[in-house]
C-alpha cells in the first residue's frame, strides 16, 4: 500500500478542488488555471489509454484539448510572470 500515497489525484478531486476556488471571494487566476490543466492532463490521458477504441470525434477532442492545454500552460507563465512583477514593484531594493 505504500505507492497508493504517490497516486496522482483523481479528476474528481480536481473539479472538487476547482468548484472550492471558484466559490471563494476572491478566485486565484493562478490556481484555477493549475487545476484546469490537471484536469485537462487526466481526460487526455484517459482517452490516449483507449486509443484503440477511439472514434475520428475522439481524436479530434483529444487535439482540443492539447491546444487547450497549451493556452492554459502560456496563460499560468503570464500570471506567474505578472505576480512576480507585481511583487518586485511592491518590494523594491533596499537602498544601503
Amino acid at each position: 500500500m505504500e505507492h497508493d500515497k504517490f497516486q496522482k489525484p483523481t479528476v474528481t478531486y480536481h473539479l472538487f478542488l476547482y468548484r472550492v476556488e471558484l466559490a471563494r471571494r476572491n478566485a486565484r487566476q493562478l490556481r484555477l488555471s493549475r487545476t484546469k490543466i490537471e484536469i485537462t492532463d487526466e481526460l487526455i490521458s484517459n482517452t490516449v489509454r483507449n486509443l484503440k477504441t477511439c472514434s475520428l470525434d475522439d481524436l479530434k477532442a483529444v487535439n482540443r484539448e492539447l491546444l487547450f492545454k497549451r493556452k492554459l500552460r502560456s496563460n499560468v507563465s503570464k500570471l506567474k510572470k505578472e505576480a512576480k512583477r507585481l511583487k518586485s514593484e511592491d518590494n523594491p531594493p533596499k537602498q544601503d
